[in-house]
């Protein structure tokens, strides 16, 4: 599962998607979609758009390949080229919040859950920690505008890339265009592995 801000490294072999890197890299493009496998479609209707950073060719024509997450979207249409997957997009943005009283009881959710997803991550075993650390670097912090971008605040997707919780959760948590919702289904996994944490 690739998400918005959470960078994303691939290990590519297979023909198919050697193919498809290098295609992106020649068109100028630089990006790809990412989405979850699914038993009936072949892959998911939702997924995330991944930013090539850089590319390391390996003598045996495999690449390992340094991605971040970009943009979210939703799959229209389905096909195929030369072996790898492609799909018709649309973009998905969070819905603006306007209304102030809405805003203000957004932001103190929003302070709530950060705090929250900090003292979990804080209460972590260290080797847990350090091994998040490594493969997806420090939680970023928290953003004073909540609703600057149009994914909303990156320590959201952080966290839901380093929570064990099962690929369809995150597939759902992924396609939602609210924040009050995402925080609130945020609060809900912690507050389930919070329990957990103090047994």
């Amino acid at each position: 599962m690739a998400y918005p801000t959470v960078p994303c490294p691939l290990h590519v072999f297979e023909p198919r998607y050697r193919l498809m890197i290098r295609r992106s890299i020649q068109t100028g493009t630089k990006q790809f979609g990412m989405c979850v496998s699914d038993t009936q479609n072949s892959f998911a209707d939702y997924g995330c758009m991944l930013q090539i950073r850089n590319v390391h060719f390996l003598p045996d024509g495999r690449s390992v390949v340094d991605t971040v997450g970009g943009k979210r979207f939703r799959v229209l249409k389905r096909g195929m080229k030369d072996g790898y997957c492609t799909a018709d997009i649309e973009y998905l943005e969070d819905v603006k919040v306007e209304d102030e009283d809405e805003i203000k009881n957004l932001r103190e959710l929003h302070d709530l859950v950060y705090s929250q997803a900090c003292s979990w991550f804080q209460n972590l075993r260290d080797r847990f920690r350090s091994q998040i650390l490594q493969h997806f670097g420090s939680m970023p912090e928290r953003e004073e505008n909540l609703q600057a971008t149009p994914n909303g605040p990156a320590w959201c997707w952080w966290l839901l890339a380093v929570l064990p919780v099962d690929p369809r959760y995150q597939l759902s948590v992924l396609s939602m265009k609210s924040l009050k919702e995402r925080l609130t289904k945020i609060q809900h996994i912690l507050t389930y592995f919070s329990r957990d944490q103090s047994k």
